[in-house]
């Protein structure tokens, strides 16, 4: 009986112990599902506040279609012609900094004041099925940030969706109306006149989802994921050629370029950075068309993509 006892004790040990056996993993895991939830209803919030103030804007900006947007596809625009707008005396050298899309886009704005150039345009990483992703929801990836700072997700119409593989949309007034995140995410108005804000346009394209990846060793340098298939690389320069042409085509000289598919979709930030620099040099690209090419890639730990993209095109002529 003794040694019954013994085993019986050695395999079930006492139900307190087992409720306590990992009780600061436990605690660990609550803290971050509950700060997730706290955060997704932050956004929700947020959403809600941006939906609120762009209806209160539509009255004061009578001239401005914030609504406005047209769907293009490969076929639609197929090759750019011979570089009809200005031509600058120079190439643009890329610049590679590490902040979001719409920062990086005001202050390319504000230099568009300056210089009498058009408004920046923006390349929106878009969910192909829904308007705006998951911003209503509380959801945060690149396009989602971009509606909850902008008037962006207005001019989504969802007539245009779902986006096919080859097509793409051009919203040309983007009101900015909030702060980053990192700013405090509070909206602009009504402390900001509404003649004021931030104007932008946007291109929207949607990356390839979880594409096929390899690991290759390029010469000295450490391994790098790239495509897989040829046709995910093919299809990835041309969703980027369709961006191009968008702008182009709405006299645009600066852009904001990023990390196209780079984060929850699960392309290779090396390979990316290789084809936006290898499509921006084609000879469609060319003839000095552009004045800025920034590509704004949100890093702020340094952990992600801004060191890849830094060392592959900062500094590059396009």
């Amino acid at each position: 009986m003794g040694s019954s006892g013994s085993r019986v004790t050695a395999t079930s040990p006492p139900s307190h112990r087992r409720r306590n056996r990992f009780p600061r993993a436990q605690s660990r895991m609550a803290s971050s599902s509950t700060k997730a939830m706290e955060q997704r209803d932050t956004l929700r919030q947020a959403a809600r506040e941006t939906v609120d103030a762009v209806g209160k804007i539509l009255s004061q900006l009578p001239s401005v279609d914030i609504g406005l947007s047209t769907k293009y596809s490969f076929n639609s625009l197929r090759h750019l012609g011979p570089n009809q707008g200005v031509a600058f005396p120079q190439p643009a050298t890329i610049q590679v900094v590490n902040e979001d899309t719409l920062n990086a886009a005001t202050k390319l704005w504000t230099l568009s004041q300056a210089h009498g150039s058009s408004r920046p345009v923006i390349v929106n990483f878009a969910n192909a099925r829904t308007p705006g992703g998951g911003w209503l929801n509380g959801a945060m990836a690149q396009e989602e940030a971009l509606c909850y700072r902008s008037s962006l997700a207005y001019s989504l119409n969802p007539n245009h969706y779902p986006l096919a593989v080859d097509e793409g949309i051009y919203s040309p007034n983007v009101l900015v109306l909030r702060n980053d995140v990192a700013s405090g995410h509070q909206l602009l108005v009504p402390h900001t006149p509404v003649a004021d804000l931030p104007v932008v346009s946007a291109v929207t394209i949607s990356a390839i989802r979880q594409p096929a990846v390899r690991t290759v060793q390029l010469g000295n340098a450490k391994a790098q994921r790239v495509y897989a298939r040829d046709r995910d690389r093919r299809l990835t320069k041309e969703k980027m050629r369709l961006a191009l042409r968008m702008a182009a085509i709405h006299s645009h000289d600066l852009l904001v370029l990023g990390a196209f598919g780079c984060g929850v979709f699960g392309n290779p930030p090396h390979d990316v950075a290789h084809c936006w620099l290898e499509v921006l040099r084609e000879q469609e690209f060319g003839g000095n068309r552009w004045r800025e090419v920034w590509f704004a890639v949100f890093d702020p730990d340094n952990h992600g993509n801004f060191e890849t993209f830094r060392q592959i095109l900062s500094g590059k002529k396009v």
